[in-house]
């Protein structure tokens, strides 16, 4: 860190970044010594669950890890990776790429950047966008008929308390248009992450996508 503190002590006054600022680009003013590393091998999703995917998100991480799937990464204008993203836009372009792809992630970052912050307000306003969100897409794969299966589920806790990821468990929920039979609910009312332990899963699974996939 200290290596990193210096280096912008010294390029933020070169003639080369005094330049760029004069002509409105962004300074060149650090180095970094974290973070790089080569491309991970990843088998694609398509050879994995034969389906063919696509991933929507405004988060350059998610979208990498996309890609490396073999995924089509979806861009929704509007989509910012914070709580005032495009909710309706996401929810739009998910019902969208249901016409040519099998599979579609949507990714939403705000609930973690609202934990990070500490928060409660703007987790709790985030959440409930989510909510809406979610309806969204519910609703109109109804009103198109479209046969599907949705699951919610975040992939970490970020308590408000502590401000960072741990490792407390996640809950998730699955529903499917095609479910018409009571036995395949359980007794689960509310979604959190007490409530989720009592379900047809208990606290843990390790093949999420398989329970997702299957009839």
């Amino acid at each position: 860190n200290h290596l990193m503190l210096k280096s912008w002590e010294i390029l933020e006054k070169s003639e080369i970044n005094r330049k760029r600022e004069r002509e409105g680009k962004n300074k060149a003013n650090m180095i970094w010594f974290w973070g790089q590393g080569k491309k991970p091998k990843m088998e694609e999703f398509k050879a994995k669950y034969n389906l063919k995917g696509a991933i929507i998100s405004a988060v350059d991480l998610i979208k990498g890890i996309g890609k490396l799937a073999g995924m089509d990464v979806i861009e929704v204008k509007g989509a910012t990776g914070l709580w005032d993203t495009n909710y309706d836009g996401k929810a739009m372009a998910c019902i969208k790429a249901l016409d040519d792809h099998d599979f579609v992630y949507v990714h939403v970052e705000a609930t973690d950047e609202a934990g990070h912050l500490g928060d409660i307000n703007l987790k709790i306003l985030s959440i409930e966008n989510l909510d809406k969100m979610a309806g969204k897409i519910l609703q109109e794969i109804k009103n198109k008929g479209i046969e599907a299966k949705i699951a919610i589920l975040p992939d970490h806790a970020t308590p408000i308390k502590v401000k960072t990821h741990t490792t407390d468990l996640v809950p998730f929920a699955i529903y499917s248009t095609k479910s018409k039979d009571e036995k395949d609910k359980d007794e689960v009312e509310k979604f959190d992450e007490f409530a989720c332990r009592n379900g047809r899963y208990g606290k843990g699974v390790e093949n999420f996508m398989e329970i997702l996939l299957e009839d």
